[in-house]
This record gives structure tokens, C-alpha cells and sequence, in this order.
């Protein structure tokens, strides 16, 4: 207008008023495709054991919550054929688990005796003294205590399951294009269990740090334990923790198998790693990305990356590399030697606010070290290292024990 072109000015007028027009018309769409391929929130699973409180949901709401997940779930089987499959074993999943609609989940999924006290509490608390007998009897019994020297048995609490995995050779071809190389875990979970049998009982809210900064505690945990790992072990006891799937995560610590980045921890401002799958992911770099770009990336691209590497993405899923694999893969290979933080999946609440796991920091702990970082944090220190795994590993559902499958 301002040359007096009117003919350029007739023609994009045109243009505007129908962008103008189909905006209009897809507005309802672009709203629930917002919601979809927009999610920055973290995702809390209101059935995971420990997080129904900071899903802001009553145990009343649970049973119509699962009933109107199942709907949806058979919706999808109809509009997206190709994932029929993925979406029925959700569906008999989601239909398997136990609703609860009291206060505590049942005490057979593996409660620890300070679980099983605060629950006759709280049956006591509501004049629900048939609840306190059966939990007194249940203590007397010794249910929920560790298991007695030379006892015949472990304990299994029905959640923890394995995650072995053959990747045929053709699939280690592949995925090694994108430097993913397949690393076995043998299960150390009977080493450990006594004392994860406590983490059951996160804080809504921690009472240290800033939301956004580098959260560390204390444990009291025999004198030989690095200080590094009791503060570790200590956030997994203490504090609520979400893998990216929503699941509450604790780290399975079973056989396990992932394709994984291997590489030696490069010196912070080094030139990128694996460039082909930060190109398949669609990420310019590898450092001093925040949590909120990564975690876009791997919602848009992250299908595609799996089937690159020759895997079903119904299947298995590329995600940061989880705190437990970091720290199992990591010690034989030698991470955590550099000053600066690796990205790891997952979240875990401090002030009331998500924060991302990262860690590997050789100032704090090398290995052993983990923090929460805000989610926006792009600090250029802060660098990346995905694995793929089963999607199993998300859920916190309880599933079949082994000897029963």
C-alpha cells in the first residue's frame, strides 16, 4: 500500500482473508491438536502407586477415571488402525488395575511395616476399626517386613518385571549408524530391595532448595557409601519422582536390555556426538538444550528415530537416558568425569514445582551424582545422552510376575 501497488495489495489481501477464514474454520482443531503436539506439562499417571495425591485426584474418581480411559482407548482402535494393537494391551492393562478407593492402596503390593502403621492410622482417624484389626494382624504377621536371614524366598511385590530383550543383528546395524549400542543389565534388585521397599511414601513437596536449582540430601546409609550415591538413593526414598511416560519411577533394577549412546563423555564446548540422531530427532546440538525442547523433540520425532534404529515404536521408545541405566552402564564405562550435566528422564517435585533429573556432574559425584533442574534450563554445561527402551519400563502398573506369565 505504501508503493501503491494495489494489484500486489488485491492479491494478499486475498491471501489474508482466506488464512483469516480457514483459521477460523479449523479453530476447534488447532485447539485439541495444541493440547497434543504442545504438551509441556509433565504427565502424572493417577493410577501409579504414590501419585493419585499430586494428580489431584480423589480415590472415588479413580474407577470413573479408568472407565472413561478405557473408552477412549477403544475410540483409537477405530481411528488409528496402525496402533490397534498398542492401544488393546493398553486397554487390558488399564482394565487389570486395582482400584482402591480408600486412602491406601492394598497393603499386598509390598508395603513396608512404617506404610502399614501410617494406613491403621488413618483407619483409626476415620473410625474405621475393622481396618485397624486387619492391619494390626497383618503387622503381627510380620507383613511388609524384610525378609528374615535365610529366608526360602525373595519378596516380588508384582511390579517389578523383567526387561530382557534379543536385538536381532540387523537391528544392532541399525541402530549403531545412530552410535545406539545394545547393553545388557543383570538384575541387582535383591541387592536393593530392602531398602526401596521404603520408597513408597514420597513428599508432596520438599522443604529445601529453590524450585529451580540443583537439589541435594542427605541419607544416613552405612559409612562406605559414597556420599554421592546416599544422596541419590536418598531422593529416590524421599521425594516423588515421574519418568517421562507419568509413571512413578523408581529404578527397576532387573535384567534388563537397551540400545543405549555409549560414547565417552565429551569435554563441555566439544563438537556434537552422533550427529545423525540429533538430525533424526531434529536437534541442532546436544548441549545447553532445555528439558521443555528435548522432550518436544522426542514427542515429534521420536517414532521415527525407533523405527530408524529398527524397532517397533509400538514397542520401545528413545527418551534421556534413565538415572539407573546411567548409573549401571556408566560405571563400567567410565562417565561422569566431566564438569557438566547429562539429562536424564524423568521429574521429580521440589517447592511444589517439576524439575528435570540431570547428573553425572565429576564436582558433585561423577557418576553417582543427581539433581533437579528447572525445566527451562539451557545451561550449556548441560548436555544430552538418549537410550532406547521398552515401554514397559514407563509403567509403574502392577504386571504379572514372571513365574505366572
Amino acid at each position: 500500500m505504501g508503493i501503491e501497488d494495489w494489484k500486489v495489495v488485491q492479491d494478499l489481501s486475498s491471501r489474508l482473508a482466506t488464512l483469516k477464514r480457514r483459521l477460523q474454520e479449523t479453530q476447534e482443531l488447532r485447539v485439541v491438536a495444541q493440547k497434543v503436539y504442545d504438551l509441556d506439562d509433565v504427565l502424572v499417571d493417577q493410577f501409579s502407586p504414590g501419585l493419585r495425591a499430586l494428580a489431584g485426584v480423589t480415590a472415588t474418581a479413580l474407577p470413573g477415571l479408568r472407565e472413561a480411559g478405557i473408552r477412549r482407548l477403544d475410540l483409537l482402535h477405530g481411528v488409528d488402525p496402525a496402533w490397534s494393537e498398542l492401544y488393546q494391551s493398553r486397554e487390558e492393562a488399564l482394565r487389570s488395575v486395582p482400584v482402591d478407593t480408600g486412602e491406601e492402596a492394598p497393603s499386598s503390593q509390598g508395603d513396608a511395616p512404617a506404610r502399614l502403621q501410617a494406613q491403621a492410622l488413618q483407619a483409626l482417624a476415620r473410625g474405621d476399626l475393622r481396618a485397624v484389626q486387619e492391619i494390626s494382624a497383618q503387622l503381627q504377621r510380620g507383613a511388609g517386613a524384610g525378609a528374615s536371614p535365610g529366608a526360602a524366598s525373595p519378596r516380588h511385590d508384582g511390579r517389578n518385571h523383567d526387561l530382557t530383550h534379543v536385538f536381532p543383528d540387523r537391528v544392532v546395524q541399525d541402530a549403531g549408524r545412530f552410535g545406539l549400542a545394545p547393553v545388557h543389565m543383570r538384575s541387582i534388585r535383591l541387592d536393593v530391595e530392602d531398602l526401596f521397599r521404603h520408597a513408597w511414601r514420597p513428599r508432596a513437596s520438599g522443604e529445601d532448595g529453590e524450585g529451580g536449582g540443583p537439589v541435594r540430601l542427605s541419607v544416613n546409609l552405612p559409612s562406605d557409601v559414597p556420599e554421592a550415591l546416599r544422596d541419590h538413593l536418598e531422593m529416590y526414598l524421599d521425594r516423588p519422582f515421574v519418568n517421562s511416560g507419568g509413571g512413578r519411577y523408581l529404578p527397576p533394577l532387573g535384567d534388563e536390555d537397551v540400545l543405549v549412546e555409549d560414547f565417552d563423555d565429551p569435554p563441555p564446548g566439544s563438537p556434537p556426538v552422533n550427529p545423525a540422531l540429533l538430525e533424526v530427532l531434529g536437534l541442532d546440538r546436544r548441549s545447553g538444550l532445555s528439558r521443555v525442547r528435548i522432550e518436544r523433540a522426542l514427542l515429534e520425532n521420536g517414532g521415527r528415530a525407533v523405527e530408524e534404529a529398527g524397532l517397533d515404536p509400538r514397542a520401545f521408545r528413545i527418551v534421556c537416558v534413565p538415572p539407573d541405566v546411567y548409573v549401571r552402564v556408566g560405571m563400567k564405562r567410565g562417565w561422569g568425569t566431566q564438569p557438566q550435566w547429562t539429562h536424564m528422564d524423568g521429574f521429580m517435585l521440589q517447592n511444589r514445582k517439576w524439575l528435570a533429573l540431570a547428573g553425572g556432574d565429576s564436582r558433585f559425584g561423577g557418576v553417582f551424582d543427581l539433581v533437579g533442574l528447572g525445566r527451562e534450563n539451557d545451561l550449556e554445561n548441560l548436555t544430552t545422552r538418549f537410550a532406547v527402551i521398552q515401554r514397559r519400563r514407563l509403567s509403574a502398573w502392577p504386571v504379572p510376575a514372571p513365574e505366572s506369565r
